[in-house]
Parts: C-alpha cells; sequence; structure tokens
C-alpha cells in the first residue's frame, strides 16, 4: 500500500513538473491557428495587410515570440511598412500571459528616447486561452511630450477587449483621463464599450457606446466647451431578411461656442432596411478601389501633379462600377429616419421627426423624371415629418410662412403660439402640407 502510494505522488510530481510544458506545447498550436485566422480575416476584407511570426521560441516554463504585422498599401496611412512585437510569456496551467514590447522598432524607441527621458509608457498584456479566446489590455502611463512648441500632457488611459480565436466576437471597454496642449485644448474623461459579432469582414451585429465628459478649445479668444458628448451606435442584422439596419444616438448636456450655448442636445439618427448582399458588394468594391488608390499614392506621395493624375485616372475607372453599386441599396423598405430630435437654445426648444423610405426598389435614372413631374414622387417614397421651432429663430421670413409653390396652401411652417410648426406626410397617393393637402 505504501509502495503505491509513493508511487502516486511520484507519477503526480512528475506530471505537475511537466505542465508548463505541455502547455507551451498546446499554446503555440493556438497561438499559430491565431494568426492563421487572424490573416484569413484581413485577406476578406480585401486588405493586403498580413500578421507574421518570425520567431517562437519554446522554453519549459516560458517563450518568447516575434511577430510583425506588414500594412502594404496602408503604409499610405500609417508611414512604416511594419510593427514588429516581441511577446515574452509565461506558460499556465490554461493560458500563456505575455507581456509585449515594441523594442524592435527604431521609431518607437527613439520616440521612447528622445521625447520620453527613456521611460517607455506603453504596456501590452495578452492572455492566450487554451481552450480558445483572446484578452488583451493596453495600458499608457501619465506623459508629457514637447512638438511644434507646444507641450502636449497626455493622462493615462486603458483599453481591454477580449475576442474569441476567430476573431468573429468582440467586447471591448476602454477608458482614458484625457489630454491637454497647454492652455489651449483639453479633454477629459473619455470612455466606450463595445460587444460585436461579425457576420462577415463588412457587417457586425452589436453595440458600441461612447462618453466624452468634457472638451475645451481656446483660440484667438474665443471659448468653445463641451459637457457630457454621449455617442450609442447600434448595429443589427436581420438573417431572416438579409437586411441591415444602423441607429446611432447623439446627446449632449450642454455645448458652448463664444456666445452661441446650446443645452440638452439629443437626436437619432437611423437607417433600415439596408440590403445586406448590397451592401457587401459596395463595402468590396470601395475597399478595393481605396487599396488600389493607396498603392498608386504611395508611389507618387512626391510628385502633387502626378497624385492628381492618379487620382483621377482611377476614379474614372471605377467611377461608373461604384455608382451601379450604389444603385443595389436603393430597395424597397430602404428608410431614412431622424427621431427625438430635441435641441434647447436660450430662445426655445427645437425639436422634430423625420422618416423617408422608398416603396419600391430604384436606380439613379429612374429618379430623373421627378424634375419635371414632381408628382412622381409619391409614387417613388414615403414621407412623414414632424418640426417645431420658436418663433424668434425665423421671424416674419416670407419664404417660410407664406405658399411658395403653386400647389401649396400654407407655407413650409405655420405659426402656432410661440413656435413655428412644420408637418409633412405621404398618405394615399397625396401629399399633405401642415394637414393641407400640396397638388404636385
Amino acid at each position: 500500500m505504501k509502495k503505491i502510494i509513493i508511487g502516486v505522488v511520484v507519477i503526480l510530481g512528475i506530471a505537475a513538473l511537466g505542465l508548463p510544458f505541455g502547455s507551451g506545447l498546446l499554446m503555440e498550436r493556438v497561438v499559430r491557428e491565431t494568426f492563421a485566422n487572424l490573416n484569413t480575416l484581413y485577406a476578406k476584407s480585401g486588405y493586403d495587410v498580413s500578421a507574421e511570426i518570425v520567431r517562437y521560441d519554446r522554453g519549459y516554463s516560458s517563450s518568447e515570440i516575434e511577430w510583425k504585422i506588414k500594412f502594404g498599401k496602408l503604409k499610405a496611412l500609417y508611414g512604416v511598412d511594419e510593427v514588429v512585437f516581441i511577446d515574452r510569456a509565461e506558460h499556465g496551467m490554461g493560458s500563456i500571459v505575455s507581456q509585449t514590447s515594441l523594442e524592435k522598432n527604431t521609431w518607437y524607441t527613439e520616440l521612447v528616447k528622445n521625447k520620453l527621458a527613456g521611460k517607455d509608457p506603453l504596456h501590452i498584456t495578452t492572455t492566450y486561452k487554451l481552450a480558445g479566446g483572446i484578452e488583451s489590455t493596453v495600458a499608457v502611463d501619465a506623459f508629457t511630450i514637447q512638438a511644434e512648441n507646444k507641450t502636449f500632457t497626455v493622462k493615462p488611459g486603458k483599453v481591454a477587449v477580449v475576442c474569441d480565436k476567430e476573431f468573429k466576437k468582440f467586447t471591448s471597454d476602454a477608458s482614458w483621463e484625457g489630454m491637454s496642449v497647454a492652455e489651449q485644448f483639453s479633454i477629459g474623461g473619455v470612455s466606450m464599450k463595445s460587444a460585436l459579432t461579425m457576420i462577415s469582414p463588412y457587417i457586425w451585429d452589436g453595440n458600441v457606446s461612447m462618453l466624452l465628459q468634457n472638451a475645451q478649445i481656446q483660440e484667438s479668444g474665443e471659448n468653445f466647451d463641451l459637457t457630457n458628448l454621449k455617442v450609442d451606435y447600434f448595429l443589427n442584422y436581420d438573417k431572416e431578411h438579409n437586411t441591415l439596419s444602423a441607429k446611432a444616438e447623439y446627446g449632449v448636456d450642454s455645448f458652448n461656442a463664444g456666445p452661441d450655448k446650446i443645452s440638452k442636445f439629443f437626436a437619432r439618427i437611423g437607417i433600415n432596411g439596408v440590403s445586406a448582399k448590397g451592401y457587401e458588394e459596395f463595402m468590396k468594391l470601395y475597399t478595393a478601389t481605396v487599396s488600389s488608390i493607396l498603392g498608386d499614392v504611395t508611389a507618387a506621395k512626391d510628385d502633387p501633379e502626378k497624385m492628381k493624375q492618379v487620382l483621377e485616372k482611377k476614379m474614372a475607372e471605377v467611377g461608373f462600377q461604384i455608382v451601379a453599386a450604389g444603385e443595389k441599396l436603393l430597395t424597397k423598405g430602404l428608410e431614412l429616419q431622424i427621431s427625438d430630435l430635441h435641441l434647447q437654445l436660450p430662445d426655445g426648444e427645437i425639436s422634430g421627426d423625420v422618416t423617408i423610405s422608398l416603396k419600391k426598389d430604384m436606380t439613379f435614372t429612374q429618379f430623373l423624371p421627378v424634375v419635371s413631374q414632381p408628382a412622381l414622387a409619391l409614387e417613388i417614397i414615403s414621407l412623414k415629418s414632424h418640426v417645431t421651432l420658436p418663433e424668434k429663430l425665423v421671424g416674419d421670413a416670407p419664404m417660410l410662412f407664406a405658399p411658395v409653390y403653386p400647389g401649396m396652401q400654407t407655407g413650409i411652417f405655420v405659426k402656432n403660439g410661440q413656435s413655428a410648426e412644420h408637418k409633412a406626410e405621404t398618405r394615399d397617393g397625396k401629399l399633405f402640407l401642415n394637414d393641407k393637402e400640396l397638388v404636385l
């Protein structure tokens, strides 16, 4: 019995000693699979960006990985061909945790040495889970930097991103205390949260929320300040109908630009019923066009005249294709909406809602007859709008309160107490303006 117990202890001890090495073996497979999935995503997106493992030194309890991202034609935007990363990873029982350095990039090390007194403010920690999934945290310490005879003061910030190894599901949580430039500019209290699922490289489902607590600009004696800017984006993919919808909600507690003051602004802007197939085709063409232009721009960057010729030639080549792809978005049910608009001014409140939608599939040329035959618009679009604003803002402007078209019975606005009000609606094949039929 004693020998059995000793044997079990020995076996468990050997197994425990081998865990870090075994974890390292499994982790290398996970990392290489992750890079393969990342490159597949880059290829599907239409850009020639790629990620490459240059060196993978796997040890008993730790590994060092050198890898890089090559930007291809996007070099024209970023100014560098590639960024090299060094990951120093510790093998755990269920994951590997790595610390990432940019020490192999001369442009970065010189910045740290010459502008930041040799202190690197960037800290990147990534956890690769054996069961799949990646958690990455990027933190930036506070630092100051001199540029163009100005002092830039950057406060601490942090971004945490979690995704699966296929890069299809993402959640993120970011916060940044802000920055300032001398006494001229400052922002503070920046945060963002998101939860997104990739349907395709161009189609996503989920939401993104952002907050900017304050921003101030002082220039040429003029003051600008903003308080609590909130932005929420909602993306929805309807698999059954293969359509997309997107909605953005904007809100500001206060906004002052010199003597002009705005408070309690809110608006919801949305687009519904977008053909997912048409949108994807349009984005593929757009991405291919941009990628091609970036390559040509890089080649001609030192010759402005040549760059102009390149851009003109490229737009002539793809202009018709882009228009044709854009027409595929003009489908029945496509709807644009501005709703719950509220804006508080010293003279009163502005409020409004506008919805316009297509009643049938259209092409751009099919809109042309509307110019000479306005009544045809009633066969094409559905409209509903309601806007009110303080009368003080418009005064007695005849162009707004008097009929300006033969079929109008009222102006675009009518007076309602201390307010100017506008209502328009298509109904039963007719257009009504301020509850009076407008004969087109």
